[in-house]
């Protein structure tokens, strides 16, 4: 379609771009208005141009014709027609109106026309033109100058009532409605948040550098010894504070830059906070998650002196209104010296002078740009990225930190081809004012604070008092114990390995804590560091055999049950015998009897028959921990697999309590620098874990093993006569040596081994002990000094009777019965390996067939026993 024109118009434009269907024309001249209708209708009928069109008829005519002569003749023509159908509107417009205003051409706004109208000359062609040409002349609402209507671009449909005009057509479909209550509801959140900055920002006050809180040390006591006392003595130190402040002219330039690179590169240029990590905590706080890193120099040092570690929302709005007034009060410089005096670099050192001494024994003015990598790299994670702990971790970090360096400036780009420079290793502890004992408490005092959810960061800056279990007289009463006994032993064997550890029965008090002879390095070379309580796991051998009495028991089996007692004794896919100094077939034994003896041949049958499954199950009830691998074969109740010796003082401590249990736990409470208990070690939730009978029986043949003269632990027998119960343990090969018992104030356990407790680490050639130590002799012996020396002018106690609860198992064939003739020959009777063994051999069930008439050793010690009929009996009726 062609919009028509008048030829005055024509001559002042040009074409602007050309389509199928319409051309499109723009003006050349920029003077506006050429004049009025009147001058361009004398002008056209006089055949001269008009006076503005002769003054730029050169550049129109030029660029009209070149213009035109890039089209082909058809269009030529029409546009021919148009400008003669134009002079004609133009004429008519001129006599109708009366007006000599021009007005801009306007192309279609008549709507949609075929162009092959004029072309063709059919009638009534020329009026429409004539009226769109009119209509174009006379402009907008007010005549030829006024505004020209606007039309929707496109030609599409009209807009909706109340629809936006600005923005994306999704919002601006939205009802009014909504649009403002969204945008109310924005502008209220940024101007509560904004108010909320002022608040803070108005009610937090910038403490001068020297009112900050250091770090503090934090004091372990021992337990007190009187109700008055809220400690004991000291005991140890933890957390020393290393720090030396020097002013930032004492920090060399490259560290300086290091530090820069590592955690802050726009630190002069910014204003203290970042926009950024702002916007995320915001973010992160709406949306319910924990906040993120990525602070400022300045809010890092705002945050570790003057604030907490916990990341809330509050907390970080604090950090970045303490950061905004640090960063008014105080210089860069300034802000930067403070920081690298109070942030933690690992191995103990705070601030940059300690860090550069711990780790290149240097100071922080002499640090090269390698070794300043090094140390800003340490701040992210001090302990982590020791490059002694974690070589691979550091020197990606340490990389991460000279390329930012090499980037901004602050170092040549060589050094990003270099490798990290090594660091000295880390000081061996010095342990010369503290002893190996000491040392073990601590290290395990901080194990349980950091598994209750203490920090070591806590436990070392925050000035903790805390309170142990620890009886001061007794732990004194355990080093000389062991040193008693055994000081002859360790200056011939020196890898000898001893641990003691003594608990209150029903409350999980820790009275007593031998670690170990050695803890660190001594001046010949050997160190140590794994506590033999509880780092080091050991065979118990056959202390667990008290595990499988007790499972017995709770399997309604009576103490006075016998059981054949054979040399050896074989069973499905295992073969038991006893030890050799215990001669060959022992005859019947009743499990007391078996108790003290500690007889192989009665006690794993034992476990066989209950269960091995139900032994187990009883040892985690009773407190071995479910770390502890403990396979399910009959060997587990020779104590074939290794436990930590604590928790085999909690099994006996269970007895000494009637059956309660509570958790071991070396601290009592924990009290922080405002005076607040943040932990109490006392609440263990003590529960009774197995009946008190079961108990108490249990704990009558387990006092057998120290009153029987012929008992494994004879040795042990307390002084005075005072009452106890124990058991004795020496594993296969002599890998390991016990002792396991207790009063009803205390109970204890002594291990010992050799190196790794390994099967080349044989108890041997040991002083008091050279063919191999048996539980029932060193251990014994060191656990009787402690025990005496721990109950000294402690009234004596005893323990509550046996309740012989459950059936009792006569498993021995009846013995022939009497007559006048001469006694039956013992030597003459014969039994099986197993005969008789659980009810098997012709005597059971109480039948009257026997053994060839020999004499079987029965319930009472030494002698024989009288024909009993029937498989329950009392086999000690008549004494």
């Amino acid at each position: 379609m062609y919009d028509t024109i008048d030829q005055a118009a024509l001559r002042r434009v040009d074409v602007h771009e050309r389509t199928a269907d319409a051309t499109v024309y723009r003006k050349v001249d920029r003077r506006g208005p050429e004049g009025t209708a009147a001058e361009r209708t004398a002008a056209v009928r006089s055949g001269r141009p008009p006076v503005d069109e002769q003054r730029s008829a050169p550049a129109a005519a030029t660029r009209r014709v070149a213009g035109r002569g890039q089209r082909d003749r058809p269009t030529q023509l029409t546009e021919r027609m148009a400008m003669r159908v134009g002079e004609a509107g133009a004429a008519g417009a001129v006599s109708e109106r009366g007006t000599g205003a021009a007005g801009r051409p306007v192309a279609g706004r008549g709507g949609s026309r075929r162009p092959g109208a004029a072309r063709e000359g059919r009638p009534g062609s020329a009026a429409p033109s004539t009226s769109r040409m009119a209509r174009a002349q006379a402009g907008g609402p007010g005549g030829p100058d006024g505004p020209v209507p606007s039309r929707r671009r496109g030609g599409g449909r009209s807009s909706r009532p109340g629809q936006g005009s600005r923005g994306p057509m999704w919002w601006r479909r939205r009802p009014r409605w909504l649009r403002r209550l969204v945008l109310a509801g924005v502008f209220s959140s940024i101007l509560l948040f904004v108010a909320g900055i002022a608040v803070i920002y108005a009610a937090t006050r910038v403490p001068l550098p020297d009112e900050v809180k250091t770090a503090q040390t934090s004091i372990i006591y021992y337990s007190p010894t009187s109700a008055q006392q809220s400690t004991g003595d000291e005991m140890a130190r933890l957390g020393t504070v290393n720090r030396t402040d020097v002013p930032l002219s004492q920090v060399s330039k490259a560290m300086q830059h290091a530090a820069l690179a590592a955690e802050d590169k726009r630190f002069y240029s910014e204003p203290g906070i970042s926009p950024k990590g702002i916007a995320r905590a915001l973010y992160v706080n709406l949306t319910g998650g924990d906040l993120q890193g990525g602070s400022t120099i300045t809010q890092q040092y705002a945050k570790n002196a003057y604030l907490t570690q916990e990341r809330t929302f509050t907390r970080k709005m604090r950090e970045i209104v303490l950061a905004v007034k640090l960063d008014r009060k105080y210089s860069k410089d300034k802000i930067l010296e403070f920081y690298l005096n109070t942030i933690f670099f690992g191995r103990n050192a705070y601030g940059i002078e300690a860090a550069a001494k711990a780790y290149f024994n240097t100071t922080a003015a002499q640090l090269t740009p390698e070794q300043g990598a090094v140390l800003a790299g340490l701040i992210r994670s001090p302990n982590y990225l020791d490059p002694v702990k974690n070589p691979g971790p550091a020197a990606t970090r340490w990389h991460e930190v000279v390329a930012t360096m090499a980037a901004e400036g602050w170092a040549p780009a060589s050094i990003t081809s270099a490798q990290p420079p090594p660091v000295i290793p880390k000081p061996i502890q010095n342990t010369a004012d503290t002893s190996a004992q000491v040392a073990y408490i601590r290290d395990e005092v901080v194990r349980e604070l950091t598994a209750a959810g203490i920090t070591e960061q806590q436990i070392k800056q925050d000035g903790l008092r805390i309170t142990t279990t620890i009886d001061q007289s007794r732990q004194i009463a355990s080093f000389q114990a062991v040193n008693q006994v055994l000081s002859s032993a360790y200056a011939a064997v020196p890898d000898l390995r001893t641990g003691l550890s003594a608990v209150e029965p029903g409350t999980g008090r820790i009275l007593a804590w031998y670690g170990g002879s050695l803890y660190g390095k001594d001046a010949q070379g050997r160190e140590a560091y794994e506590d033999n309580v509880s780092g080091a796991q050991v065979q118990s051998a056959s202390t667990f055999k008290t595990i499988t009495l007790i499972a017995a028991l709770q399997k309604n089996i009576n103490l006075k049950s016998t059981y054949a007692a054979p040399a050896k004794a074989y069973l499905p896919g295992y073969v038991v015998e006893n030890d050799e100094s215990e001669g060959g077939d022992l005859g019947y034994k009743n499990l007391i009897e078996a108790t003290a003896a500690s007889i192989n041949t009665v006690y794993v049958p034992l476990g066989q028959t209950i269960g091995v499954n139900n032994v187990i199950a009883t040892a985690r009830t009773l407190g071995i921990r479910d770390r502890t691998a403990l396979k399910s074969e009959a060997g587990i109740t020779l104590g074939q697999d290794s436990v930590y010796p604590i928790d085999m003082t909690s099994v006996y401590s269970v007895l000494a309590s009637n059956g309660v249990r509570a958790t071991p736990h070396i601290v009592d409470k924990v009290v922080d620098g405002n005076g607040q208990v943040i932990y109490s070690g006392a609440v263990q939730n003590p529960k009774q874990v197995i009946p008190a009978a079961v108990a108490r029986d249990a704990t009558y043949a387990l006092q057998s093993v120290i009153t029987d003269p012929s008992g494994t632990g004879h040795r042990a027998a307390l002084e005075g006569g005072r009452e106890a119960a124990g058991k004795t343990g020496t594993s296969t090969d002599f890998r390991s040596a016990w002792f396991c018992g207790y009063t009803k104030e205390i109970a204890s356990c002594v291990d010992m081994f050799r190196g790794e407790g390994l099967v080349s680490d044989q108890l041997r050639g040991i002083p008091g002990a050279p063919d191999g130590v048996y539980g029932g002799t060193l251990p014994a012996r060191v656990w009787k000094a402690f025990m005496d020396a721990a109950l000294r002018g402690v009234p004596k106690s005893t323990f509550d009777p046996p309740a012989f609860g459950g059936m009792v198992q006569d498993n021995a064939p009846p013995s022939p019965s009497p007559t006048i003739t001469a006694a039956p020959d013992a030597s003459q009777g014969t039994t099986g390996i197993l005969g008789g063994l659980f009810g098997g051999g012709d005597g059971a069930g109480g039948g009257t067939g026997t053994t060839g008439g020999g004499q079987q050793q029965g319930g009472t010690r030494g002698g024989t026993r009288p024909r009993q009929t029937g498989i329950i009996v009392d086999p000690f009726a008549g004494g």
